[in-house]
Parts: C-alpha cells; structure tokens; sequence
C-alpha cells in the first residue's frame, strides 16, 4: 500500500471521520483549518493527524479531500492556493435551500471545483455516502463480508487510482464511473442516499451491486 499526505479542508463530521480513517489505514492527514490553533479543534489531533493553516495543509500535501459544506467550497479553495499536479477529492454535495441540487444535468459541483481548481487532478468521491459508513464500510458478516460500494469519477486516471486505493483501504468497494462530467450522475445519488434515509429510518446501510454469474 503507498502511504498518502492527505490535506482535509472541512473540520466537519465528513472531514473528522474520513481523517480518523484515513489516518488508521497509515495515511498522513493534516486538517486544514482557518485557524489551526483553535482549542476546539483539539479532537482533530492524533496518530499521523495534525493541523495547519489551509494553505499549508495543501502544500504539504500530495491529495487534498474537500470536504466544506457547498457554499463554503469557493472560499475554502481559494485559501488553499496554488493546486495545480495535485489529486483534489470533492466531497462536497452541492445542495442548496429545499434539498436542491444547485447544478444540474449539464453541470456539476465537480465540475465546478476543476474550475475553481485549475490544473488540480479533481475525483468526485466520498460524497454519496454518510459519516457512518465512512467510519465503517464493512458489512455482512466475518465469514461473508460485504463492501459498500464507491462511485467516483475524474479525468486524470492516475488520481483515480489513487482515490479507488483510499477507497480499497477504508474497506469500500470502488465503482469508476469515467471522466469527470459523470459527476453528473454521482452527486443526484447523494440526494437518493439521504431521502432514504428518513424513509428507511436509518443512516446504517449503503449502496451496494449484486453481479450475476455468467
């Protein structure tokens, strides 16, 4: 397994979960934080996890996972700088007032980042899913295990093998899906996730495939 530094802007619970892991699996993290210092991000620290500012948590890292809430995501990449040759997970869901997507069929959030991003390796991951499969994406039983499934999506393939690996590592079953613009389809699949969820009452299950024999 290649061991990542992986810079998270969003102290959230997508960012602090997925950090955790990230971490447990032998991966650096360094939270990016407007103010690093802050006591209140004291829980954030650990093994192979520290904090910086955004800016130097992105320079020190070779990926760098955004995890803000939308209307954050902007902001928060500007402060980042320069992420040009960099893999740049979106984790975002650009959701808006009433549960809307705020881009739709001939846009996305993803696609946005690259804009916002130029010359930055931009996967969409990590979006269509809760915090607590995040935190444990092992499902089934010890002797049949079942993996949560991952859809992720990105032009530059060398990034994606770097996204599907993280996947892999957090016990996620990776599911490509092609070129960025396929962010298209991914990011509706958050919306379907969380409408589930308050018809199903529960937060613990996950996408999964079943594939026949041939």
């Amino acid at each position: 397994m290649s061991s990542h530094t992986i810079a998270i802007i969003g102290a959230g619970n997508v960012g602090a979960t997925l950090g955790r892991r990230f971490a447990e699996a032998g991966h650096r993290v360094i939270f990016g934080l407007r103010t690093p210092d802050d006591a209140k991000y004291a829980p954030l620290d650990g093994d192979r996890r520290s904090r910086d500012t955004i800016a130097g948590a992105a320079a020190r890292a070779d990926v760098v996972l955004l995890a803000t809430p939308w209307k954050a995501a902007q902001d928060a990449l500007a402060a980042a700088g320069d992420l040009a040759g960099k893999t740049l997970i979106d984790a975002t869901n650009p959701i808006g007032p009433g549960m809307v997507l705020t881009h739709g069929t001939n846009d996305s959030g993803a696609e946005q980042v690259s804009r916002w991003s130029p010359g930055a390796h931009v996967v969409k991951a990590f979006n269509s899913v809760g915090v607590e499969v995040m935190a444990n994406a092992r499902f089934g039983t010890i002797d049949a295990p079942q993996h949560a499934l991952l859809f992720l999506c990105g032009d530059d393939i060398a990034s994606c093998d770097v996204v599907a690996q993280l996947a892999a590592d957090l016990d996620f079953a990776p599911v490509r899906l092609g070129p960025l613009v396929r962010a298209r389809v991914i990011e509706p699949a958050a919306l379907l996730w969380i409408t589930a969820t308050s018809v199903l009452g529960t937060r613990e299950f996950a996408f999964g495939l079943l594939h026949r024999a041939s």
